[in-house]
């Protein structure tokens, strides 16, 4: 194997312009690692500007349970699609189960990152539905290693050849999602991004998205939750509430954290219109209680505020067993950024009666998805109300599966409701059934 120095082949060639942004190190757990270096040095593919990667993290979460299933064809897709455009020395890899590495060392860096960009497009579209609405998950790669990239997003905004004579940007194709349209599709289907994070050893998967919020009794949209889904890395098994809740605080703030930095980039996606005039800002209570991750996201959420002229409301997660003088305590601390604070907890008499005299001006409750008939729901729903409402005031329940609930919730008192991300999405196909060609195109909810 002969020597190599990354920096000396950037030196010795023009580099591409590459975006400003966070660069990151991609170990290869690859069985063919040394090979796969071995060729973007070869052809020089890496130093130049010709290795592009494809995360496929949102695409994973938008098909869900459907992954494990549809995983090889998703690399057949993109295999077979790119091989019909590009033949040797030009070529393509899955990485890691949840990345896709393609190198086009006879093609400008522009070009390559376009080509890829539609194959990215042409991906979602065939598997899951129109995805355009989010930025391409595309990133710029350099061989640091015999097992090691670095990889840096690319802002197709940006991103061109250094040696190209049209330096204009890259645009993306026509048809998509534009934002000043104010197309509907925004509206009905909501969009995801997900990444990745890491404490003490343990990889989660934080996928967000934008529930609408409704105020109950006029039944109108008043503004949006930034929900979390965290999943486990390794098999995209979701966590629930009490695993949650069990999780080292700090890799549960580095969740928050992560939800609410990716809800205000969804957020800002929206027009003005879209966005109605509130938006509710979920963490822990022991997210909160951190000094650090506190003023991070005051500071933070304070500037999308205003930015985006929204009123923001506070809500303290996992509140179940904290003293009533604690949850005072960071409800003080964290008022003044914000228009109010409400505090979720089990759906227990006795764990939202505790919040009474917190500071509080609500409950918020995470629908527990039982089957119930209208009756059973509406008296399960009052119940919930009522105790909420003597405790805090509000009652707003999180995670309804479709607006029939939310008719009964309106009936039995419940002031504020949200739906869950999973019911606006295409339903789950069960196992049991034949996949058929189609099965990968997503249908509006």
């Amino acid at each position: 194997m002969s020597d190599f120095d990354p920096e000396s082949q950037i030196a010795s060639r023009p580099a591409p312009r590459l975006p400003a942004g966070d660069r990151e190190r991609l170990m290869l757990e690859h069985e063919d690692a040394v090979e796969i270096v071995e060729r973007l040095r070869e052809t020089h593919a890496a130093s130049d500007g010709h290795a592009f990667l494809l995360k496929l993290d949102t695409l994973i979460v938008r098909l869900g349970a459907r992954w494990e299933m549809k995983r090889e064809l998703v690399f057949e897709h993109l295999k077979t699609a790119f091989e019909r455009q590009y033949a040797e020395p030009n070529w393509c890899i899955p990485i890691h189960q949840d990345a896709w590495l393609a190198m086009l060392p006879e093609t400008g860096s522009r070009k390559g990152a376009l080509f890829v960009t539609e194959l990215w497009r042409d991906l979602c579209g065939f598997f899951v539905g129109d995805m355009s609405a989010l930025e391409v998950p595309l990133y710029s790669v350099l061989v640091e290693d015999v097992d090691c990239f670095t990889i840096n997003r690319i802002d197709l905004k940006t991103f061109f050849d250094a040696e190209e004579s049209d330096n204009a940007p890259i645009k993306a194709r026509t048809g998509g999602f534009q934002p000043d349209e104010g197309q509907t599709g925004a509206q009905t289907r909501p969009v995801i991004v997900a990444a990745t994070v890491t404490h003490a050893g343990r990889n989660l998967k934080v996928a967000s998205s934008i529930e609408p919020l409704f105020e109950m009794k006029k039944m109108a949209m008043i503004g949006h939750r930034l929900e979390s889904m965290v999943m486990e890395n390794l098999d995209n098994g979701l966590l629930d509430r009490k695993a949650l809740a069990n999780l080292d605080w700090g890799l549960r703030e580095l969740v928050d954290i992560t939800n609410i930095h990716q809800g205000l980039k969804l957020l800002r996606m929206r027009t003005p219109e879209q966005r109605k005039m509130l938006m509710v800002v979920p963490a822990a209570f022991s997210t909160f209680a951190s000094g650090r991750a506190r003023q991070m996201i005051t500071q933070e959420v304070a500037r999308a505020a205003t930015e985006m002229r929204l009123k923001v409301l506070f809500e303290i997660r996992g509140l179940d067993g904290v003293p009533p003088h604690r949850i005072l305590e960071i409800v003080s601390m964290i008022k003044p950024f914000c228009m109010t604070v409400v505090g979720s907890v089990n759906a227990d008499r006795k764990a939202i009666s505790v919040l009474n005299k917190c500071g509080l001006s609500g409950v918020c409750i995470e629908y527990d998805g039982a089957r119930r008939d209208e009756e059973a729901l509406r008296e399960y729903l009052t119940m919930l109300s009522q105790t909420a409402k003597a405790s805090a005031g509000a009652c707003m329940i999180q995670g309804f599966e479709n607006y029939r609930q939310m008719a009964v919730a309106r009936l039995a008192g419940v002031t504020h409701a949200s739906i869950k991300t999973a019911a606006l999405m295409s339903p789950r196909v069960p196992s049991a059934e034949p996949v058929h060609e189609d099965e990968g195109t997503a249908h509006t909810a």
